[in-house]
């Protein structure tokens, strides 16, 4: 026995792009209602930064602004390389690799 299900809507058959179209519409106008005020004027967000933040802020433009490598740092101890100038303090460097072992 099959049952036949054809004509119970009232809405008739929508296509895909149909569909769309109306959500499409339904969005914008739920969006520029969203954005509207009382009184018909736009909504105003303003932020305001602490002292703190500001001076973080500039902080952090100021390392943004320096080079990742001190290339007269580089060219200092290369030199001092070349002429055999340049010594290793061992215990310093053992002290760091132990304190740099023990982060892990």
């Amino acid at each position: 026995m099959a049952i036949n299900f054809t004509g119970l809507s009232n809405q008739g058959t929508i296509n895909k792009s149909e569909r769309s179209q109306k959500e499409d519409a339904t969005g914008s106008a739920t969006e520029k209602q969203g954005s509207v005020q009382s009184g018909g004027t736009l909504a105003e967000d303003t932020v305001r930064l602490s002292g703190t933040a500001q001076t973080l802020q500039n902080q952090q433009s100021k390392i943004n602004n320096l080079p990742d490598v001190d290339m007269a740092k580089v060219e200092q101890i290369k030199s001092a390389i070349a002429a055999g100038e340049y010594k290793i303090d061992t215990q310093k460097l053992a002290n760091n690799m132990a304190s740099m072992d023990s982060l892990f």
